[in-house]
């Protein structure tokens, strides 16, 4: 199990960045139990995965980057909340046209609460982003911010519109 003081150690003696140190594995303390274990999902041939918890069907990659050999590949994109939900309704992966932006919640349900960097399940979300992600709930109490989910360290917070944040799409499952 590595903590945040190894990871700054083994960073000043290899010369790694702390980034690419904690994208080499997530952080997982072995004594809290899996939120989103691998069984819950089935891993779709079409770069799709089916929450079989909620009912959900989710982009296995960010938009962006694509499956290749069952690994996420490629730079995910970016975009500010208005053209997060533009490309949301836009798309037609897989041939469906209902993807749209999460919300909030559906977001968090797929954090891996009991590791870090990143909080998800890299066995079915392979090569997340260590950062955060729109989802389509506006922050009512501050108009200009929307809600983000952050699969670094698993948590959601207020993001100003403007910025620019990843995008994983979800559908309802048929």
């Amino acid at each position: 199990m590595l903590n945040r003081q190894f990871i700054l150690v083994l960073t000043m003696i290899s010369g790694m960045s702390a980034t690419m140190l904690l994208q080499a594995a997530s952080i997982c303390p072995g004594n809290i139990s899996e939120t989103t274990p691998t069984a819950q999902f089935t891993i779709n041939s079409n770069a799709t995965v089916m929450d079989n918890k909620t009912g959900l069907v989710w982009m296995q990659c960010p938009l962006g980057q694509s499956l290749s050999g069952g690994v996420c590949s490629g730079n995910a994109l970016t975009y500010t909340w208005e053209g997060a939900l533009i490309a949301a309704t836009s798309s037609s992966f897989g041939g469906n046209s209902d993807w749209r932006l999460p919300n909030i919640k559906e977001l968090a349900s797929i954090a891996e609460q009991a590791c870090y960097a990143p909080a998800i399940n890299e066995v079915v979300f392979s090569a997340t982003p260590l950062n955060w992600f729109w989802s389509s709930s506006p922050a009512v109490e501050n108009d200009p911010k929307a809600w983000t989910f952050d699969f670094n360290n698993g948590v959601d917070q207020m993001q100003i519109k403007d910025l620019s944040g990843y995008v994983r799409l979800v559908r309802l499952g048929q």
